[in-house]
C-alpha cells in the first residue's frame, strides 16, 4: 500500500486535459533493500518528464527511456532492476542498493480512457479506498479490476470471469496488505489497496496555521482551513491547494463533510470558539484532534463541554500537539504537529528508526 497517488493527480488532470499519452509506472514485487515498495507509483509523459520517485534516481533515466517505447507502442511492458551483488555491475547504472524490482509500465492514452489512473483519480475524489487489482505477466498484462464501496469496475478483468480474483480483493480491503494472486490461465495479478487520502482539517485561519497547512500539503493531503471570521490575518498565504471556507463553530458540519476528515487542529486561539468547534467535531470525531496551548487549556475546553461531548471525544483529544523536538517556532510546531498525526494515522510510533531493521529489507 502507498500513499502517493495524490502526488501524481494534479499533473495528470493537466496532461490529460491535452490529451497527452502517458505512461503508469507500479513497482509490483520487490525482493530485498529497495527504495520503495510494491504499490508506487509515478507517472511519465512523452517528453520524459515524471512525477513521483520509485528509485531516488537510482533508475529514473532509465526508465523514461523504456516509457517511451510503451507510448510509442501503445502496449504494456514489465521491467525488472535487479541490483543485487554483481548484477548490478551488469546494468552498469552503479545504484549502490541490494535488491530487485519489478514494475509495470501502462499506456494511459485516450483510446482507452486513461485506465486505470482516470478511475483511481474520480475515487482519490471522492474518499473512496480501492482495491485495484492489475496483471502483470500474460494474457492479463495491463488490464485491471477495480474493487471498492460501489461495487467492482471492469478496466480490463471482467469480474464475472475472475470470481477467485474479486474475492481476493475483498479480502485484501479488510486487510490492507498488497500481495500477488495467479489467475486460472497462469497471468500474475499484483493486488493492492489505493488507501483514502488523508483530510486535515484546520480550525483557525492564523498566521500559525499557514506552516501547518504548507508542511500538510507537501505530504499531498487534502487540507480544508475552517475559521469562523469573515477575515483572518493568514488567509492570503495559505497554498493554492488548500480549501479555506468560512463556518460558524456550532455549524461546522454545514460547511465540511465531516465523515471525511482523518484529523482536525483547532487553533482559533479564541476559548469560545474552540469550544464551539469541538461540539461539532464530536458529532463525528476524526481519529486525532490536536489543541494547541498548554495542558490547562485543554482541560478548562474540556470542562466547557457536556458529558455526551466529553465521552465522544475521549480517546481522539491530543494536547498539546506534537512530538517534542525542541522547537518552538511557528515552523518547528508545524513540523512537530503534522509529524504525530501522521504517525497516528498509519499506526506508527513515532520512535527513532536508528538501528531498527529497516522496512525497506522486509
Amino acid at each position: 500500500m502507498s500513499r502517493d497517488l495524490p502526488a501524481l493527480i494534479p499533473a495528470f488532470r493537466e496532461l490529460r486535459d491535452r490529451s497527452e499519452r502517458l505512461v503508469l509506472c507500479t513497482i509490483v514485487e520487490t525482493a530485498g533493500s529497495t527504495y520503495r515498495k510494491a504499490g508506487a507509483r509515478m507517472l511519465i509523459d512523452r517528453e520524459g518528464n515524471y512525477f513521483g520517485v520509485l528509485g531516488g534516481g537510482c533508475f529514473e533515466g532509465d526508465l523514461v527511456e523504456r516509457a517511451r517505447s510503451v507510448i510509442a507502442d501503445g502496449l504494456p511492458a514489465l521491467v525488472e532492476y535487479d541490483m543485487r551483488g554483481d548484477e548490478d555491475l551488469i546494468w552498469g547504472l552503479g545504484l549502490g542498493c541490494d535488491g530487485l524490482v519489478r514494475m509495470l509500465l501502462q499506456p494511459l492514452l485516450p483510446e482507452n480512457q486513461y485506465q486505470p489512473l482516470a478511475y483511481l483519480t474520480e475515487a482519490v475524489a471522492t474518499f473512496r479506498p480501492v482495491v485495484l487489482a492489475t496483471g502483470f505477466t500474460g494474457e492479463a498484462t495491463g488490464k485491471s479490476l477495480a474493487c471498492d464501496e460501489i461495487g467492482e469496475t471492469d478496466l480490463g478483468l471482467d469480474p464475472g470471469r475472475h470470481t477467485a480474483l474479486a474475492q481476493e480483493c475483498a479480502r485484501l480491503a479488510a486487510s490492507g496488505k498488497p500481495g500477488i494472486t495467479d489467475l486460472a490461465d497462469g497471468s500474475r495479478v499484483f493486488v493492492d489497496l489505493v488507501p483514502r487520502q488523508h483530510h486535515l482539517l484546520i480550525v483557525g485561519a492564523g498566521p500559525d496555521a499557514v506552516p501547518m497547512a504548507r508542511t500538510a500539503a507537501e505530504l499531498h493531503w487534502r487540507v480544508t482551513v475552517a475559521d469562523h471570521r469573515e477575515s483572518s490575518p493568514g488567509a492570503a498565504h495559505f497554498p493554492n491547494t488548500v480549501l479555506q471556507v468560512h463556518a460558524e463553530p456550532e455549524k461546522l458540519a454545514n460547511t465540511v463533510i465531516l465523515g471525511t476528515v482523518s484529523a482536525a487542529l483547532v487553533m482559533t486561539h479564541n476559548f469560545n470558539a474552540d469550544v464551539g468547534f469541538l461540539r461539532s467535531l464530536a458529532a463525528a470525531p476524526p481519529e486525532y484532534i490536536g489543541l494547541l496551548g498548554p495542558t490547562a487549556r485543554r482541560a478548562k475546553l474540556l470542562d466547557s463541554l457536556d458529558e455526551k461531548d466529553r465521552e465522544a471525544l475521549k480517546g481522539h483529544i491530543r494536547g498539546p500537539v506534537g512530538l517534542d523536538i525542541g522547537g518552538d517556532s511557528p515552523a518547528s510546531i508545524a513540523l512537530a504537529a503534522i509529524a504525530e498525526i501522521h504517525a497516528v494515522l498509519e499506526g506508527a510510533d513515532a520512535a527513532p528508526l536508528d538501528m531498527r531493521r529497516s522496512r525497506s529489507a522486509a
